[in-house]
């Protein structure tokens, strides 16, 4: 039977939480709308209430995460092999709900950051990060490649989005050295492979077969 790892669950939940100490330390000097969404040329143009942003966000990340973690446990078929990477994969919303909250806060609080490079970079971070541990991640459940049943191929198609994962991160990062319109060519690229993976993933299962 399946279990859940409860302590990794707490852990990476507190986490989520830990922010709002920081939003309460300086909750009276925060406006009472807060910008928590920027256009590409980093001009807010989605605002809530901060009472919100310092309260409902970790609350809502923990919810997030605590699905994240249930389900990720359920269906990983080897869970002493895939140990460290589940939890590497399990740091990524709580290490980008503190990142997040403290620059909105900062940001709310009239430092003026450049809100494109700190996601790109983020964002740039988690790929590295997936791309490291995905190649040693043990069973075929355990990412959601479609219906991949055979090892070989199981271990191939890991291997070759392991690489573009880590490649991608690299273009998100350096994106942040150049204009804003290479960010967002980045962003497109990365949803392109994402189709292109997935039909790549679906043909070598089919050729296999």
């Amino acid at each position: 039977m399946k279990k859940i790892n409860f302590k990794i669950l707490i852990i990476t939940c507190i986490i989520c939480l830990l922010p709002i100490v920081f939003g309460i330390i300086f909750y009276n000097d925060l406006p009472e709308t807060v910008a928590v969404h920027f256009d590409i040329n980093n001009n807010p143009d989605g605002f809530m209430p901060k009472e919100f942003l310092v309260f409902g966000m970790p609350t809502v990340m923990v919810l997030i995460q605590m699905f994240a973690c249930v389900v990720s446990d359920l269906k990983d078929e080897n869970p002493e092999a895939n140990k460290r990477t589940m939890f590497m994969y399990k740091l990524i919303i709580p290490v980008m709900d503190v990142i997040v909250y403290v620059v909105t806060i900062m940001y709310a609080m009239g430092n003026m950051l450049d809100i494109r490079k700190i996601v790109m970079i983020i964002l740039g971070i988690m790929f590295i990060v997936m791309g490291n541990y995905l190649p040693k991640t043990v069973g075929y459940n355990s990412i959601n490649f479609p219906k991949i049943k055979n090892e070989k191929i199981y271990a191939k198609v890991k291997r070759v989005f392991g690489y573009i994962f880590i490649i991608n991160g690299l273009l998100a990062i350096a994106s942040t050295l150049f204009d804003v319109i290479v960010s967002v060519f980045v962003i497109i690229l990365l949803v392109v492979e994402a189709i292109v993976l997935g039909i790549y993933s679906l043909v070598k299962n089919k050729k296999e077969n």
